[in-house]
């Protein structure tokens, strides 16, 4: 919800390049210490760095209405609130697998993880549109105590609600650059980790431009109106929701595998995204949506039972590191690639090469072992 009301109230009360770099703001802080976040997530108590994290939030939030309220209502307070924002994710997100860990069966992982992204498409799908109606009709203010409210009542449900069923052995390091270092010397003597960071943060580098930047180069450019783009990433999101439900009803064996075998299928429907043709337009997009919510439920249960429990932190942070800092550049690729030829050789370059890079990554014996 947040999130779409900063940026209602970053375009309506700044000018259009400082709203931009409001939006990217959170970006650099975050980019910047989420591999120190994997490291605090592999050493302390990850339910506690997440219950801060949530606190941190709501009280910036809080002082954020009160600046605004008391006249600060201008591009100062957007950049702090931002900002914060940014610097309380790379320190917490990482958290989340070690966190998981404590409290499913590995067993379940898929399950557990399935259901999540269930629960956060569909509350993504809701609060976009409640934050733009709360921001329109009663103002930023309104928006940020809502928000602030709805982090508060996510700490005390970890505080209060969610208990460890499971030990997990924890890094002991006296330096956080030997924790870090660590982590590193065990990507390099663990192959199913190097495949796993590679291919999933090649995923997003592919599919992301293409259902953002390329699907709005072919609305725009065929002339369909603006709530065509609205009317094909909701075909995404619905299809995601009922990838995961599928993904969570019949798990494979081979979840790794599976996985990306289903992301050569995505690479697919990235390609014909491009196309000139409406309806082809809405299939591709429901083709990525479904695949991507069954492998991403297959992967992310996979990734958590392959990696070993005491790096999960730190081999999750590199993964958002990576998306952090090639999606940015992956963008502005596939546009360039636009401009050059067609919309439709971008996507085809961008589907194409990512379902050769899927195939190449479920073949490999390190992830088709996997079971």
């Amino acid at each position: 919800m947040w999130t779409v009301a900063l940026a209602w109230t970053a375009v309506q009360t700044v000018s259009p390049t400082l709203a931009g770099a409001v939006l990217a703001a959170e970006m650099f802080p975050q980019a910047i210490l989420v591999l120190l976040g994997g490291v605090l997530a592999d050493r302390f108590d990850p339910r506690r760095i997440l219950v801060l994290g949530q606190v941190a939030r709501a009280v910036v939030l809080a002082l954020g209405a009160l600046a605004w309220h008391a006249g600060s209502d201008g591009a100062a307070t957007l950049f702090a609130i931002a900002l914060t924002f940014g610097v309380v994710a790379g320190l917490t997100v990482p958290s989340g697998g070690p966190l998981l860990r404590e409290f499913v069966h590995p067993d379940d992982f898929g399950t557990v993880m399935g259901w999540q992204q269930v629960l956060g498409r569909t509350m993504r799908l809701l609060g976009a549109p409640a934050g733009g109606v709360i921001v329109a009709l009663y103002g930023p203010v309104a928006a940020m105590v809502i928000d602030g409210a709805s982090f508060a009542f996510i700490a005390l449900v970890l505080a209060l609600v969610v208990r460890a069923r499971y030990a997990v052995p924890r890094a002991a390091h006296a330096r956080w650059r030997e924790s870090f270092s660590d982590g590193v010397a065990y990507l390099r003597r663990s192959p199913t980790a190097r495949i796993f960071i590679t291919g999933l943060t090649a995923l997003n580098v592919f599919v992301t431009p293409v259902v953002a930047l390329g699907l709005a180069i072919r609305v725009d450019g065929s002339g369909w109106g603006a709530h065509w783009l609205g009317f094909a990433d909701g075909t995404l999101a619905v299809g995601a929701i009922a990838g995961s439900l599928l993904a969570i009803r019949w798990p494979p064996l081979h979840a790794a595998r599976t996985g990306f075998r289903v992301l050569v299928l995505q690479g697919v429907g990235l390609a014909i995204v491009g196309m000139p043709s409406l309806p082809a337009v809405l299939l591709g997009m429901f083709t990525v949506g479904v695949t991507a919510g069954m492998a991403s439920v297959w992967l992310s249960g996979a990734f958590l039972k392959a990696i070993d429990p005491e790096y999960t932190g730190r081999v999750s942070s590199v993964t958002s590191l990576g998306d952090m800092t090639l999606m940015p550049l992956s963008l502005p690729v596939l546009g360039a690639i636009a401009g050059a030829t067609s919309v439709l050789t971008s996507t085809l370059i961008f589907g194409l090469t990512m379902s050769l890079l899927c195939l190449t990554f479920a073949t490999r014996k390190a992830i088709a072992t996997l079971t």
